[in-house]
């Protein structure tokens, strides 16, 4: 087992149930354990006095500490964004830890998860790894590994309609073709400025500046990004004041580089509070 310590500041169930990723359930068991699949990997995550306790079919130490980020100072950030509004929701949320995904799994589930539910986008998901991804046992269960981009660009667009996610099917089918042949290389992203690297996601039909934002902030850890839909601007309308028109100058001036992380803490808290 894997032990990556917080310093106090993870909670499983905040992590994987505020939004940010679809293939983590709930295992049942008394413990609070979720299992999942991260980069390949079927995994068993449970928290225990802030710290994470991973036991997993694969991935070394430095992949798991970079999935959950756990060079990020919590501590610190909380206290750079902490207000009279947003502490409430810092607390709500405490245990929250913005994950550092797969580019090319997050592109796709963003794509899916568009104008979508988060049950629908996980049955979306589970079908599409179970109809082209590589099969793994672990714990005696079996999970599935992500589909790569050629895998899915070898496919004809009606072998995708057993998955019943609709008009997303040839945005998908597009976001493979484009990364397969190399008309946009996830890889060289890391390297590029946020609104340049925004600009080459939304070269893929289906990636608007929201789902770019998402997959900016969730998987290459773009942390001033701070993604917005129309529930979210009606948190930013109702509890700040801000309209529409001003909401990209009031998140880049009230939350600075660490407006992913406010973004999640408002999410998390409102969409039961509104």
């Amino acid at each position: 087992m894997l032990t990556i310590d917080t310093n106090g500041h993870f909670d499983a169930a905040h992590t994987f149930l505020c939004g940010q990723c679809f293939r983590w359930e709930n295992s049942g068991e008394n413990d609070g354990s979720f299992v999942g699949v991260a980069g390949g990997h079927a995994a068993r995550v449970r928290g225990e006095d802030g710290k994470i306790l991973i036991e997993a079919s694969g991935g070394d130490e430095a992949f798991w500490r970079r999935y959950f980020g756990a060079d990020c100072d919590y501590a610190k950030i909380k206290s750079a964004i902490r207000s009279e509004i947003l502490e409430p929701c810092i607390e709500f949320g405490s245990g929250i830890r913005i994950l550092r995904q797969d580019v090319w799994e997050t592109l796709i589930s963003y794509i899916i998860s568009a104008n979508n539910n988060i049950p629908r986008i996980k049955k979306i998901i589970l079908r599409l790894c179970e109809s082209f991804g590589e099969r793994m046992t672990f714990e005696g269960n079996e999970y599935y590994t992500f589909p790569d981009a050629q895998t899915l660009a070898s496919l004809p667009i009606e072998e995708l309609a057993p998955l019943r996610a609709g008009f997303r099917d040839k945005y998908i089918l597009d976001a493979a073709n484009k990364v397969a042949s190399g008309e946009v290389d996830l890889a060289a992203l890391s390297d590029m400025p946020t609104g340049e690297a925004a600009r080459e996601l939304m070269k893929i039909k289906g990636v608007g500046q929201k789902v770019a934002d998402c997959i900016l902030l969730f998987g290459l850890g773009r942390y001033e990004v701070f993604p917005k839909d129309v529930w979210i601007y009606r948190v930013l309308s109702e509890v700040y004041s801000v309209e529409k028109s001003a909401a990209d100058s009031f998140v880049r001036e009230t939350f600075k580089e660490y407006g992913g992380f406010a973004q999640q803490y408002l999410y998390y808290y409102y969409r039961e509070k509104i």
